[in-house]
């Protein structure tokens, strides 16, 4: 049902309001009762009240009768869920990567997960005579390589072990590695998975904050001084921040 039966500018007034509603909860304040919610919008309780009972209603807002507080309803999770669904991380991230590509000259390479492996999806081949590049479709491991670590640090504890035992001669240090990367949201591999190739990567968050896929610089050893790899690190996070909240990730502050 409509919100108001009202027409012209009182009707779009009346369709802010109900946003400007939706739009005061947050993780931080996930349920507000009816004073907060007045409070937030700057409107009297009798006019919020109406718009509550309309958003409830219609499955957009739902009130806990015991504390009389109100919460996102599932017509939010359906809607969030159909928007995510229809977004195309390929379509997403390939402009982004060619705007990182020309400004590093370096190979950009998009990687998502499947099963206990990262694969490459998309790649903007580097401009300098020599680049590295690798093969789209091509399974890698999670477990070595900057992109495969970007990915690993951000599942579950029983996947992580899983996937370590696939592992050869993985490095003692690799677990503390992985924990490292949850917190500065970005990584580095230095002749790690293929002798002579380098590469410095950062993890996509999807709608939900799930971590499927990493974005990836790369290029031959040589180019990658500590100098570089600072520099990448900051604008390869950057990037995947950047593909991230057009997948409808909400930044947080643990990523940083």
């Amino acid at each position: 049902m409509p919100l108001e039966k009202e027409n012209g500018g009182q009707g779009i007034r009346t369709v802010q309001r109900a946003l400007d509603i939706l739009a005061c909860f947050n993780e931080e304040q996930p349920e507000l009762n009816l004073t907060q919610i007045s409070e937030k919008i700057g409107l009297a309780k009798s006019t919020t009240t109406r718009l509550l009972a309309t958003l409830e209603q219609n499955g957009y807002v739902e009130k806990d009768l015991s504390t009389l507080k109100y919460k996102l309803g599932k017509q939010i999770y359906y809607l969030g869920h159909i928007a995510g669904k229809s977004i195309e991380l390929k379509t997403i991230a390939k402009p982004i990567m060619e705007k990182l590509r020309d400004e590093t000259k370096e190979t950009i390479n998009l990687h998502t997960l499947e099963g206990i492996y990262r694969v490459c999806i998309e790649q903007s081949l580097g401009l300098n005579t020599i680049s590295h590049s690798i093969k789209i479709g091509v399974k890698h491991p999670l477990w070595a390589g900057a992109g495969g670590k970007a990915i690993l640090a951000f599942q579950n504890e029983e996947f992580i072990q899983m996937v370590l035992e696939t592992a050869v001669n993985p490095r003692p240090q690799l677990m503390s590695e992985l924990e490292e990367i949850k917190t500065v949201c970005f990584c580095s591999s230095i002749d790690e998975e293929e002798v002579g190739s380098s590469a410095v990567s950062a993890p996509i968050f999807d709608i939900n904050g799930v971590v499927k896929a990493s974005l990836s610089i790369s290029g031959p050893t040589s180019r990658f001084s500590q100098e570089n790899i600072i520099n990448y690190q900051k604008i390869v996070k950057d990037a995947a921040f950047l593909i991230s909240s057009k997948m409808g990730y909400v930044h947080q502050e643990k990523v940083r």
